[in-house]
């Protein structure tokens, strides 16, 4: 036994770790390889939207089918089908995207969600260079030509905007019938929020006595 206590003392000296100045006794042990990251793997980054060559592309465009292959193209950035509800996502022009420019970097994108005889539901996308794209909302108009409370991102008509419109207007004109003599017209400022105020209210609901929609009376905002 008691040539056994030096022998172990003497291998506990050999296997003890060297302390030292650059190496202290209470030191943590040098970390190992990262066994939880995949050989190989590289960060993915996600492309934004590039609004200015969108718009470029749908104006080059020059089949419906090329338009509506855009308008999914603008699906990665906005939903624009929630303005088409409950609307059969096989309907007739469904998708076909029009472009109208409220002002040189202001555009208005008229996206289809179902084609009629002379006019369409539609959604309408705030597609400004230079920013994300915005579905546009606003409140309703009944065929008689009142506001109502509810929003609405669903437009349907014909959409138009004058050569000495301002900048931010532009308007709907919603037929009752093929002759166009009756309807509703709506005009609207859009939004720096992308929303659009309605500006003004002109309603003929008397299909039987057709008129032009300039000689509409005014039913929004009532004096």
């Amino acid at each position: 036994m008691r040539l056994l206590l030096p022998a172990l003392l003497f291998l506990g000296a050999c296997t003890a770790p060297a302390s030292g100045p650059d190496t202290p006794a209470d030191a943590p042990a040098e970390a190992g390889p990262d066994t939880t990251a995949s050989p190989g793997a590289e960060t993915i980054e996600e492309p934004g939207f590039d609004a200015a060559a969108w718009i470029a592309s749908v104006e080059a465009a020059e089949t419906d089918a090329e338009r509506v292959a855009l308008s999914a193209q603008l699906l990665d950035a906005i939903d624009w089908r929630v303005a088409c509800g409950e609307d059969d996502p096989t309907a007739e022009a469904r998708g076909v995207v029009r472009l109208v420019r409220l002002a040189p970097d202001e555009v208005l994108a008229e996206i289809t969600c179902q084609r009629f005889a002379y006019q369409s539901t539609f959604a309408l996308v705030d597609a400004e260079a230079g920013k994300p794209p915005r579905l546009v909302r606003a409140l309703g108009v009944t065929e008689e030509g009142r506001v109502v409370a509810d929003t609405t991102a669903s437009f349907f008509g014909l959409l138009a905007r004058a050569p000495d419109d301002e900048a931010d207007r532009f308007s709907i004109l919603t037929k009752s019938a093929g002759h166009g003599g009756c309807g509703t017209e709506a005009d609207y400022r859009l939004r720096p929020d992308g929303g659009a105020s309605i500006v003004e209210v002109r309603a003929h609901p008397d299909c039987d006595d057709p008129i032009p929609p300039e000689d509409w009376p005014v039913s929004y905002p009532l004096e």
